[in-house]
């Protein structure tokens, strides 16, 4: 019975390579007909996504036999939604990676890979609803999730890269993941052991905080010095975290030790507690003086515009102070933040208040919030994943 279910898999499997090829000729012909960059070729980028979404199928191939619930062994016959779903965003990372190597193609189709990244990113979310949903939670499934989050960083990093949009050091935050497999596998061989990593809820939020990262800085839109300065505070989040995994995988932290209890829980006080509630406190300052320089006509930002963006940039700035959803709160002074750099704002003003409400975004509320309702979605998504 369980050849006979693989069996159906592997057919399942071919016939969804079948399909992902077919976009892949339907995107060249997009390509060919609608780019406006002479330098860009629709024939290198159908050679690049195909050998991608071919990498993709064979790993597929290789892990058909995990399709079971993590505490059973019987293998499901049908791959199901959610593993389907998985398998799309796989596909709309092999179409990004067709754009590495290539100059932009010009005209709206500059927005590609943003719109995939963007798409990717919320299948990602409903993946594993549609598994719980569906009561086919399977070892497939998360072995898919994992290798294709860490793929799509990859991808989109390196796009970032290539666009300029990111420096090439912020490389090393797309590797990370590979490098830490790699370094557990290096471990192995030579006898060494690796210890079991804690459960973590921040490490997830991270990776998630990353995805939007990604989502966002692909946008044609944005440029340097804005991405760098927010993708320091991203990376440095991401690297931190994989720093404090590598370490106690290697023994050298070790999370039972009285020690490591101790000064893991002043660090968290500090750095999620406290930390927190200086920057609402500077973010509400910064976001004063903004409102100020908008209502005084002191950016190129239209007359019409002005009043509105000050009145959301108040409001975000008031609600971010007091703990009103304070990580979404920020988003917003982010994005007003960046209207007002852009528009011929005080730069240190700007650049300022999108690295302050970035770290807002990465280390969430901390004390004396009053609302905090997306606190609760991210911790009980990243449990869920």
């Amino acid at each position: 019975m369980a050849e006979e279910n693989v069996a159906l898999l592997h057919r399942q499997s071919r016939r969804l390579t079948l399909i992902c090829s077919l976009t892949l000729v339907v995107g060249a012909l997009l390509l060919q007909l609608g780019a406006l960059n002479p330098d860009f070729s629709a024939r290198r980028w159908l050679m690049i996504s195909a050998l991608t979404v071919a990498a993709v199928f064979w790993f597929l191939r290789r892990v058909l036999h995990q399709n079971h619930a993590p505490d059973r062994q019987d293998i499901y016959p049908d791959l199901g939604p959610a593993n389907r779903l998985t398998i799309y965003r796989g596909l709309a990372y092999a179409w990004m990676a067709g754009f590495l190597l290539l100059p932009r193609p010009g005209s709206l189709l500059d927005w590609l890979p943003a719109f995939l990244y963007v798409g990717a990113s919320i299948a990602d979310v409903f993946d594993g609803y549609l598994a719980r949903k569906s009561g086919k939670v399977t070892r497939l499934g998360e072995t898919l999730d994992m290798e294709f989050d860490g793929f799509g960083v990859l991808v989109a990093s390196a796009l970032a890269v290539q666009y300029g949009q990111l420096p090439l050091v912020f490389l090393l935050v797309a590797f990370a993941r590979p490098l830490f497999v790699w370094g557990m596998l290096w471990r192995t061989r030579q006898g060494l052991p690796n210890h079991p990593m804690t459960d973590s809820d921040q490490r997830r939020i991270i990776a998630g905080l990353l995805m939007i990262f990604l989502s966002t800085v692909l946008w044609p839109i944005f440029e340097p010095p804005v991405t760098y300065a927010v993708g320091a505070v991203f990376g440095g989040a991401v690297t931190l975290s994989f720093l404090r995994d590598w370490l106690v995988t290697i023994g050298w932290l070790r999370p039972a030790h009285p020690a490591y209890t101790l000064w893991r829980a002043r660090l968290k006080l500090w750095a999620l507690v406290w930390t927190p509630v200086i920057l609402r406190i500077a973010i509400a300052l910064l976001v004063a003086l903004v409102v100020s320089n908008l209502l005084a006509s002191g950016t190129a930002l239209p007359s019409s515009l002005s009043w509105p963006v000050a009145a959301v940039a108040a409001a975000a700035g008031l609600t971010a102070l007091f703990g009103i959803g304070a990580r979404t709160s920020a988003g917003i002074v982010n994005a007003v933040a960046y209207l007002y750099y852009i528009f011929g704002g005080q730069s240190w003003i700007g650049l300022t208040l999108l690295v302050l409400s970035s770290l807002l975004l990465v280390l969430g509320s901390g004390y004396f919030t009053l609302w905090v309702p997306e606190e609760r979605w991210l911790r009980v998504g990243a449990a869920d994943s």
